[in-house]
């Protein structure tokens, strides 16, 4: 089960680093002229963290869901259960602080 977690936490933080370089790194990337990909680095730069925003939420819901089933489980793992529990709270606590954050960035820009 240890391996399984540890597969989860990589591959979730795969995801927020694909989608937030998208096209870059893929088939399409070869696709791209020199102005689109300045177009499309600029974009990248500008939503990194809406796409965070985005992720983050379901990645707590799924190490959520993992840590209660790797608990009450058949084959009870505590300790894949209590890192998937750490790595959800930590998911939620970085999705409030770019809450937070944005929230800050805009209020001061209205004055």
């Amino acid at each position: 089960m240890l391996i399984v977690t540890v597969l989860m936490i990589i591959a979730g933080l795969a995801a927020i680093v694909w989608v937030a370089n998208w096209p870059f790194n893929t088939p399409w990337e070869k696709e791209l002229s020199p102005e689109e990909r300045r177009i499309k680095a600029a974009h990248n730069r500008r939503h990194h963290r809406t796409v965070a925003r985005g992720i983050l939420p379901i990645l707590a819901i799924v190490f959520g869901i993992a840590s209660v089933s790797l608990l009450s489980g058949p084959k009870s793992d505590p300790f894949a259960a209590v890192v998937m529990g750490v790595c959800s709270v930590v998911c939620v606590g970085v999705f409030g602080a770019l809450i937070e954050r944005g929230r800050r960035r805009r209020s001061s820009t209205r004055r």
